[in-house]
């Protein structure tokens, strides 16, 4: 399996990146990390891609290790971003 078709539920997630739930979650809704739904019966569950764990691990580098901004931290990873297309 190609590693970039590859797909994470929550708790591999939080345990690749190292960071909480919550963390994950804020995350997502600050547009770092952007996990597809798959519904399954009445509950959907969020599944993160490979890109999604790379994303999060840079912009957990640059806030726990680099002291960013979780701000700064994104307009880093824009930029970052920006240069690979």
């Amino acid at each position: 399996m190609n590693r970039n078709d590859s797909r994470f539920g929550t708790i591999e997630a939080v345990q690749k990146i190292g960071v909480s739930y919550e963390r994950l979650r804020y995350w997502e809704q600050a547009g770092i990390v952007k996990p597809i739904y798959v519904q399954c019966g009445t509950r959907k569950y969020r599944r993160f891609s490979y890109e999604d764990i790379k994303r999060a691990l840079f912009v957990k580098e640059l806030v726990d290790d680099e002291k960013y901004s979780l701000e700064g931290a994104v307009r880093k990873l824009k930029a970052k971003d920006s240069f690979k297309d």
